[in-house]
């Protein structure tokens, strides 16, 4: 039989009640509506729209299907219906409906003209079908998706955007509250010795601990920092001193007891402001005041932070244009023998802003660290003090090894090695010509700096520890790094000879020095009598006013040529 025979046969057989007993079985609703008739009556409804509705079939007919909305049905689909039958087109939707009993049910609603046999319009005919079960899921994903977009994934607690939102709640209903930003300290430590999934653990622990001392927002920022939104429903000194009770405990983490200091900054509104990222600031600002402080974990804002921020943002701001204005220069401090004789020089940067003047590396250096502009700023302090020595040699100078100072989160970084290479090539020195200083700090992480270290030393560079003995006891350590100078810090010869307690440990720290087969380098000697404490005890570089002060390059140039050979 041909396929127009097919069609034919069913054409003639198939009658509207028996299209709709099937429609019926299959759980779907069947209307037709009087296109006709500008009122769109319904003139027919089958046993599924009964069943999907509650309605009987005597209670609709007649009746626009109107009757099936309200106020939450979405009225931009409803347009859509409308516009379709004003064009006697046919469309699809998800109309959110309601029952004879009042509940709800979500229609995917599907509406197609009908013509006669002269081409006129005369019927719509819709199919309905029950879609709640899949609304409802997907309703359910996007809110769960949406609440998990809204706090930490590791500690639960709220995020950094949540959080500010609850902030600016409070602030809008003119509540009195505090803010405290809590940092732990030395996290790092731990994340880099156990890695991160262990040391997430203690994240968790810190908040259950947080949460523990007040109901109140709980925000985890980034990393080790928590900041609490409170409201001033109980005394902030009975909080303060619960959260040094709770945080001052040890934690746990595989089967070790690990402690952790922290440090706690405060801001408060109305009195601070009414700002939410001011408030967050002030918090911020005065944690780092708190960690400057050795009988107490906290620090309240007040007016002198607020000056330190307004300079500190102003220098943040400056840092990228500094550099293209070529604000920034290098000024070189010489290395001496206790004989006095010229032997290297210390590369230091210097910042001369065109409003302010000077501005002391004490005060733009910590900037630059948090903000990770010191990793551009290092990388053009090496580049610059390297082609410059390499400039000196092609003039005739004494070929001397030019240091350069290195930052932790300089030196951490994946492409540190790569750079260096890349400096070294471009500017033409000789890597014997280079040394890095590293501060002590970063020995307390040795797994994951010898490496870096022992790739620098193939390269052929020399390795310095900067201001030995004022950070981490890292004597156990320092046998293995592959370092060629101990430099010991100038706080160690200030009462140097005057003082019999302050000369044996400088020699006890010269001797650890000298023992491990290091060149032992002292800064800050100022005097003669110093001079003479180092050269009795078997010192070897000296870097101090009593022979220089750092120099700008022409001055640099004068020392070079007077010790040309």
């Amino acid at each position: 039989m041909k396929r127009t025979d097919i069609l034919n046969q069913f054409e003639s057989t198939m009658t509207l009640p028996d299209f709709s007993a099937a429609i019926n079985t299959m759980g779907v609703g069947l209307t037709v509506v009087d296109a006709t008739n500008e009122e769109l009556p319904l003139i027919y409804v089958n046993q599924g729209f009964v069943e999907m509705t509650g309605y009987s079939k005597t209670e609709v007919l007649n009746k626009n299907c109107r009757f099936l909305q309200g106020n939450s049905t979405d009225q931009k689909e409803v347009d859509k219906v409308r516009k379709a039958i004003n064009r006697a087109n046919s469309t699809a939707v998800v109309l959110k409906n309601y029952r004879k009993d009042g509940s709800y049910f979500w229609n995917q609603f599907i509406i197609s003209p009908v013509h006669d046999t002269e081409g006129e319009l005369a019927y719509f005919i819709g199919l309905q079908f029950d879609v709640t079960e899949e609304i409802e899921e997907k309703n359910y994903s996007n809110k769960k998706m949406k609440e998990l977009s809204n706090f930490d994934r590791v500690t639960g607690l709220m995020n950094l955007d949540f959080f500010k939102k609850h902030l600016q709640e409070a602030i809008d209903q003119e509540e009195q509250g505090t803010v405290l930003r809590i940092n732990l300290k030395r996290f790092r430590n731990v994340n880099n010795t156990y890695g991160e999934a262990l040391s997430d653990k203690i994240l968790v622990q810190v908040a259950e601990r947080l949460r523990q001392v007040c109901s109140s927002p709980i925000c985890r920022s980034f990393a080790d920092d928590f900041i609490i939104l409170y409201s001033n429903n109980q005394s902030l000194e009975d909080i303060l001193t619960v959260l040094e009770h709770k945080l001052s405990r040890s934690y746990l983490l595989q089967g070790e007891e690990i402690q952790l200091d922290y440090s706690i900054g405060i801001s408060k509104f109305p009195e601070n402001g009414l700002d939410v990222e001011s408030l967050l600031a002030f918090a911020s600002l005065a944690m780092k005041q708190a960690k400057q402080f050795t009988t107490r974990q906290y620090a309240y804002f007040d007016l002198t932070l607020s000056e330190q921020l307004t300079e500190r943002m102003r220098i943040e701001k400056r840092f990228q244009h500094a550099l293209e204005l070529n604000e920034f220069s290098l000024h070189y401090q010489p290395k001496y023998t206790v004989e006095s004789e010229l032997r290297g020089m210390e590369a230091l940067i210097r910042w001369n802003d065109p409003v302010v003047g000077m501005i002391s590396p004490a005060n733009f250096i910590p900037i630059a660290e948090e903000t990770g502009f010191i990793i551009e700023l290092g990388e053009w302090v090496m580049r610059t003090a390297c082609a410059q020595n390499k400039r000196w040699q092609e003039e005739g100078l004494a070929a001397i090894p030019v240091s350069v100072n290195v930052s932790a989160v300089q030196f951490v970084h994946p492409n540190f090695v790569d750079k260096v290479e890349q400096v070294l090539i471009e500017t033409g020195l000789s890597p014997a010509l280079l040394e890095l200083e590293i501060t002590e700090s970063l020995l307390i992480d040795p797994d994951h700096i010898i490496t870096k270290l022992h790739k620098l030393k193939g390269l052929g560079i020399s390795i310095s520890i900067d201001d030995f003995g004022t950070g981490y006891s890292s004597i156990n350590y320092l046998k293995d790094f592959p370092v060629d100078t101990l430099k010991i810090d100038r706080s160690f010869i200030v009462n140097v000879p005057g003082d019999k307690r302050d000369a044996a440990l400088l020699h006890s720290i010269m001797q650890l020095g000298k023992s491990l087969g290091l060149i032992v380098l002292i800064e800050g000697v100022e005097t003669k009598e110093q001079l003479q404490f180092f050269k009795e005890h078997d010192g070897d570089l000296i870097q101090g006013y009593y022979f220089s002060k750092p120099l700008a390059v022409d001055a640099m140039m004068k020392k070079l040529i007077g010790n040309k050979k």
